[in-house]
C-alpha cells in the first residue's frame, strides 16, 4: 500500500493541527508551513506525537487489513528513528512485511535538532528499509526532468554506472538489500512514453528492443527489482491531443487504464512473455538475489575489454542457493551485433533480444557469443539448469529476499 504521511492536503484544516495549533507541521517563526513536498507543508515527524500517530496506523494497516508491503511517498521527509520505528514494531508480529519509498533529499525545515532524515545517502541509518534507485532508473532511460537518452537508448559513457546497479552497491547505496531497481513508476512518463520522447529516429522496433533491454538489466540486477503496471505490455498514456501524459493523477481512466486488448496483437504478447521469462529466470537463480554487499563483490564480477557501451557480468554458481555453476550475462545498448568472448565451458542460453524464461534457447561450444543489436545475452552453464521442483522453493527465497 502507498503510504503518504510527509504531508496533508491542508495543513491549517488537519484535525490534528487544529487540536494543537501547529505541532504535525513544520513551520518556522513566522509561521510558515515548509514545503520541501511541494505540496504547501510538510510533516513535523520528529515530534514525539506525531511520530507515535504515524508508528500506530502503520502498525494498524499490518494487523487489521494484513497489509503485506508498504511503499513511502516523499520518505526522504520522514526522519530516521520514525522509520526504524515503523520497521521494529511492525516487523514484531509480521517479519515478511516489506517497506520502500522515496528517498529523495528535500530542503525541509526541521524542529529539532540532530534530526536525521529517511534520504538515500542516509541508508545505512536505516538498515531495514528500502529506496527507490533514481540511479538505474536515470542511468537506463535518461533523466525524469528532461529528453536526454540513456544506455539503452543510445547514450554512451554509462558502463561503470550499469555495474555499479547491477551489483546493487552504488555510490549511495551500501547493500543491495536496499536498492529498489526499476526503470518506470507511476510519476513521470512510461517507459515507452520516455523512450519516444528521446529517441527520436529509432523504429517502432527499436524502441520495443530498448524497452526489454532495461527490463532485462533490472530484472537480472542485485537488489528488489521494481516495474509499473503495464510496462510489461508497453503501456502508454496518451492525452486526447495526442501528447504523452507524465503526471496523470488528475486525468480520467481513458490515459490511466491499463489497455488489455493490446494483448491480442503479437507485438505486445511478445513483450509481455518476455517480461514473464525474465521473472521466471531470475526466480529460478537465487545468485541474481543476494542480499549483502560482501556476497555481491565475491560473486559478481564486472567483465573487462569489452567494446565500447557493451556490460557483462559473470556471477558464481554455488551461492545463495544458486543450483547451477554459474551465469554470464550480458547487455548490447549498441546498434550493431557485438561478439563477445565467453569464459572457458559449454553456456546454455536462456535470454536473448526476442526470448527469456527457463528453457534453453541455444547452446554456445565454441567460446564466442553474439549479442543482437540493442539486446541482452543470459546464459548458464550448461547441465546446470535448476530442476523444475525446486522453482517454487526459488520463488519463496526471491519473495523473502
Amino acid at each position: 500500500m502507498d503510504v503518504v504521511y510527509n504531508h496533508v492536503q491542508s495543513a491549517g484544516e488537519f484535525c490534528f493541527n487544529v487540536m494543537v495549533p501547529g505541532y504535525f507541521s513544520r513551520m518556522d517563526e513566522n509561521g510558515a508551513y515548509s514545503n520541501g513536498s511541494g505540496c504547501g507543508n510538510d510533516t513535523a515527524s520528529e515530534r514525539a506525537m506525531v511520530r507515535k500517530y504515524i508508528v500506530d496506523s502503520v502498525t494498524y494497516w499490518a494487523d487489521e487489513y494484513h497489509i503485506d508491503g508498504f511503499r513511502f511517498d516523499l520518505v526522504g521527509l520522514i526522519d530516521t528513528q520514525t522509520v526504524n520505528e515503523i520497521v521494529e514494531e511492525v516487523h514484531k508480529d509480521h517479519p515478511d512485511v516489506i517497506f520502500y519509498g522515496e528517498g529523495w533529499t528535500m530542503d525541509t525545515m526541521l524542529t529539532k535538532d540532530g534530526v536525521t532524515l529517511a534520504t538515500q545517502v542516509n541508508s545505512q541509518e536505516t538498515p531495514g528499509f528500502a529506496y527507490f534507485s533514481d540511479t538505474i532508473r536515470d542511468a537506463l532511460k535518461g533523466s525524469v526532468f528532461d529528453t536526454s537518452l540513456g544506455y539503452v537508448s543510445g547514450a554512451e559513457g554509462l558502463e561503470e554506472t550499469i555495474e555499479q546497479c547491477f551489483m546493487g552497491l552504488t555510490d549511495w547505496c551500501t547493500t543491495p538489500a536496499q536498492t529498489v531497481n526499476y526503470a518506470s513508476c507511476h510519476d513521470n512518463l512510461t517507459m515507452m512514453d520516455r523512450i519516444a520522447r528521446s529517441a527520436l529516429n529509432a523504429t517502432r522496433e527499436e524502441r520495443i528492443r530498448m524497452n526489454n533491454l532495461a527490463a532485462a538489466v533490472y530484472l537480472t540486477s542485485e537488489g528488489i527489482p521494481f516495474m509499473q503496471a503495464g510496462e510489461e505490455m508497453l503501456r502508454s498514456k496518451l492525452k486526447a491531443g495526442g501528447t504523452f501524459d507524465e503526471n496523470s493523477y488528475a486525468s480520467p481512466d481513458s490515459v490511466n487504464s491499463l489497455k488489455w486488448d493490446t494483448l491480442e496483437e503479437e507485438e505486445y504478447r511478445k513483450v509481455y512473455e518476455y517480461y514473464k521469462g525474465l521473472i521466471a529466470f531470475r526466480k529460478a537463480h537465487a545468485a541474481l538475489r543476494l542480499t549483502n554487499a560482501e556476497d555481491v563483490k565475491q560473486n559478481v564480477t564486472p567483465v573487462e575489454g569489452l567494446p565500447a557501451n557493451v556490460t557483462a557480468f559473470s556471477v558464481n554458481g554455488g551461492v545463495n542457493g544458486e543450483t547451477s555453476d554459474g551465469l554470464f550475462l550480458i547487455f548490447n545498448p549498441n546498434n550493431q551485433a557485438e561478439e563477445i568472448t565467453l569464459p572457458e565451458a559449454v553456456w546454455d542460453v536462456y535470454v536473448n533480444g526476442e526470448q527469456a524464461g527457463t528453457e534453453v534457447l541455444a547452446t554456445i561450444t565454441d567460446g564466442k557469443a553474439t549479442v543482437d543489436p540493442i539486446s541482452a545475452l543470459v546464459l548458464v552453464k550448461a547441465g546446470d539448469a535448476p530442476a523444475a521442483e525446486n522453482s517454487g522453493e526459488a520463488a519463496e527465497a526471491a519473495e523473502a529476499a
